[in-house]
């Protein structure tokens, strides 16, 4: 028995180990107690310090030679993620080099075999200048590619020492029986170890009955997507499941204190969330560990009317189009002008243009409205001029009336930015979730800001948030913008919306955010075991066929527009405001005709009164 096993062991060494003849050496018994002791309590400092956690390394040196006896280890903390390597000697000659990790606090410490490391003898240095003569000729031999020299050079180094890595020097040789050189792999066995995934539930208590199942796919998608993709993982790394359910994915509240589900990883309670978007503060509280599944946080509204944004009687023709019409018609008018003066000075009929601009002003009326005029020219120059008149101004007419039809239906594509949302008619609101509440107020940009103070959230109004059926509800009937999830807002739209309803759907983002990414501890020693496992998920098109599942993309009609409904006093109100002026016109042009004809007839009067007086 050794002077290590005898202290460690607390037992009285026997008698035989330090003979009365060897008393001259106790005291270098003392000091190497002493030794053993400090270094005991230097690995448990140390130990309770985290200086065993990555990515700290240790090489510890056991020069005893014998069997394995390392009971120190199992007070110490060496999580999965410690690089703690153990060189034992086995014999004079030869060292093992062992790995010591646990899976978790706690558990029973496992040891591997890493390498191995044997001095250099009179056969080993024989055999090494051998080889080394080998990879030589292989080196001069030139007869062959290159690729076949690599060939040769590798068969030599297996069939020397069969084994996968060695490396040989005057020293001695040091074999690596590792499989693979990442450690993290060598440590995918978690011998069903529990982990705890942290879900949040906020539409119904319903979804833990419905995790792995596809129904109720429009409540906490969120959190089923998730779900789903860590459960792969776990049985992947052969970790049993916990679950553990909270309402919030976690805030600050007004003392500085985490609520939710960041709350329950600080705490150690859970070691991965349910995935969550970017925030500074959390960022210093949890590791975001991987983007295992998308969605997206958006206002969803129908394009309004083209008809309630722009005076649809004005687009059937470009500014070119409405130019040339008007040149026509002066020039045909100053030509009618010309005319009527003619045939004035040759004869005169009840029916004809007495040549003043007001009959000429009431026959191009007449063309252009496509009402005619009881009033025409009577000889032929006049007569071809009022013909062509009429036949342009009917073509125009017919072109003009078909683009009517399908403006006065037809959506707008105007908003398409924040600033085009904020000058709107649309109404803006939101979903009634707690991300949305925080989101909104945490926005600095001045035109996202003024869209919550000015059509979200009011000064002494009501905030516009409401629930996900009421928000569909009003996105359907129009004049609405919803800031909702996407994925449960189009399966609910796809349940309630007419073919027709779908085809003038438009997104637009608010948030601005990175896409969500799952979050676990800070400093979790599983942290590049669950990296590891969620890239292989994504590579080998599990997480697309889980997406696929459990999402739904933005719902597509069958036709490329709406279909026709009646026209509304909307769509028609340019038309009944010009209506509005021309009788507000009208009247005041009465008045000054009834004005006129009074002093006209007054001014007659007066004349008649002047001359019965001479």
């Amino acid at each position: 028995m050794s002077v290590f096993q005898c202290l460690e062991s607390e037992r009285s060494c026997p008698t035989g180990l330090v003979s009365r003849r060897q008393t001259g050496r106790i005291h270098i018994i003392n000091f190497l107690a002493f030794l053993f002791y400090f270094i005991t309590k230097s690995l448990t400092q140390a130990s309770g310090q985290g200086y065993f956690k990555s990515p700290y390394r240790w090489l510890i040196l056991d020069t005893e030679a014998g069997a394995y006896k390392f009971e120190l280890f199992n007070k110490l903390d060496l999580p999965l993620n410690s690089n703690v390597v153990i060189a034992k000697r086995i014999s004079p000659d030869q060292f093992h080099f062992i790995e010591a990790y646990k899976i978790a606090e706690g558990s029973e410490v496992i040891y591997t075999t890493r390498g191995a490391w044997r001095a250099a003898s009179s056969e080993t240095k024989k055999k090494s200048n051998s080889y080394n003569s080998l990879i030589e000729s292989n080196a001069n031999y030139t007869s062959g590619t290159a690729g076949e020299n690599r060939h040769v050079k590798a068969s030599s180094e297996l069939t020397y020492l069969n084994h996968k890595f060695f490396q040989s020097t005057k020293y001695g040789t040091v074999e690596d029986y590792r499989e693979v050189k990442i450690m993290s792999l060598r440590r995918m066995d978690l011998r069903l170890q529990p982990l705890t995934m942290v879900m949040v539930i906020t539409d119904s208590n319903e979804t833990l009955q419905h995790l792995d199942d596809r129904l109720n796919l429009n409540q906490d998608s969120i959190s089923k997507m998730s779900y789903n993709v860590v459960k792969v993982c776990f049985d992947w790394l052969n970790a049993s499941e916990r679950r553990l359910f909270t309402h919030t994915w976690g805030y600050k509240d007004k003392d500085g204190n985490w609520q939710g589900m960041i709350d329950h990883m600080l705490k150690k309670e859970g070691d991965l969330g349910t995935i969550a978007l970017f925030t500074e503060d959390r960022m210093k509280a949890v590791d975001y560990i991987s983007m295992i599944g998308s969605t997206a946080v958006r206002f969803v509204f129908r394009e309004p009317p083209l008809a309630l944004m722009e005076n649809i009687f004005a687009l059937p023709f470009t500014a070119a189009v409405w130019l040339a019409v008007l040149l026509c018609v002066l020039a045909c008018a100053a030509f009618l002008f010309i005319t009527s003066k003619w045939e004035a000075s040759v004869s005169m009929h009840p029916l004809q243009l007495n040549g003043t601009w007001a009959d000429v002003l009431i026959l191009i009326i007449g063309a252009v409205l496509q009402q005619g005029c009881n009033l025409e020219p009577r000889y032929a120059a006049g007569r071809c001029v009022t013909l062509l008149l009429f036949v342009a101004l009917t073509i125009l007419y017919a072109a003009y009336s078909a683009n009517i039809v399908v403006l006065l239906r037809a959506p707008s594509s105007s908003v398409k930015t924040l600033p085009d949302l904020l000058n709107s008619p649309i109404k803006l609101g939101a979903s009634d979730f707690e991300y949305n509440r925080y989101f909104f107020n945490k926005v600095n940009d001045p035109i996202r800001k003024e869209i919550y103070n000015k059509k979200i959230a009011p000064k002494g109004k009501k905030p516009n948030f409401y629930s996900m059926k009421e928000g569909i509800e009003k996105v359907r009937k129009g004049l609405f913008a919803f800031h909702m999830e996407l994925n449960p807002g189009y399966r609910l739209i796809q349940e309630t919306f007419l073919e027709e309803e779908k085809c003038d759907l438009v997104e637009m983002e608010y948030l601005n955010e990175i896409a969500p990414w799952l979050p676990g501890q800070k400093r979790s020693p599983y942290k590049d075991l669950f990296k590891i496992g969620f890239t292989k998920i994504r590579e080998t098109g599990i997480q697309a066929n889980i997406y696929q599942r459990l999402q739904v993309s933005k719902p597509r009609c069958s036709g490329s527009t709406s279909t026709f409904s009646s026209v509304g006093i909307t769509d028609m109100w340019p038309a009944v405001i010009a209506t509005l002026y021309g009788m507000l016109a009208s009247i005041g042009v009465l008045i000054l005709e009834l004005m006129y004809k009074k002093a006209m007839t007054l001014r007659d009067s007066r004349k008649e009164l002047k001359r019965q007086q001479y």
